[in-house]
């Protein structure tokens, strides 16, 4: 059985930690080696192998564009965005997550530039509504960022020893 991407750079910033630090004595040469174990952190929550990364933006997408079909759905309003509404496969493909994505990231865009141009003639409430989902889906991706992003070793960079 193949190990997971995540338990590989595990071993691998263990060894650096106490194979190769262990053996350096040089303050800069060490903080070079947290600034690698930094990097391969970052690696591990954001590579192909991690599509968790991508279901969670997906997931906060989907909720904001459902959220505005809905409120749409009961108006005659002209001119609104198209607004994907395809499901996530079964075993997705990284691509196919990232193609997701990114689709649902130019909905998103498509209905910030239409709440500038025709949906400023919809009623206040519903725009209000519209917006507040579009505020929401943009925290979501901010928090999401942050859970995926690896607690940064800039202590140990500059000083060459562990925090």
């Amino acid at each position: 059985m193949n190990n997971s991407f995540p338990r590989l750079i595990d071993g691998m910033c263990a060894t650096l930690r106490s194979e190769v630090l262990s053996r350096l004595d040089d303050e800069f040469a060490r903080g070079q080696v947290f600034g690698v174990i930094n990097l391969l952190n970052t690696l591990k929550v954001r590579a192909d192998w991690s599509s968790g990364f991508l279901v969670a933006q997906i997931a906060a997408q989907r909720q904001a564009l459902d959220g505005v079909r809905k409120l749409l759905a009961d108006t005659s309003t002209i001119g609104t965005p198209a607004l994907p509404d395809a499901p996530i496969p079964e075993a997705p493909s990284i691509d196919q997550l990232m193609a997701r994505r990114d689709e649902g990231n130019r909905a998103l865009v498509g209905l910030q530039e239409w709440l500038d141009g025709a949906g400023r003639s919809v009623p206040d409430e519903l725009r209000r509504a519209v917006e507040a989902l579009l505020r929401r889906a943009m925290r979501a991706e901010v928090d999401i960022e942050l859970k995926y992003s690896p607690r940064p070793l800039f202590a140990e960079m500059s000083s060459g020893r562990e925090a």
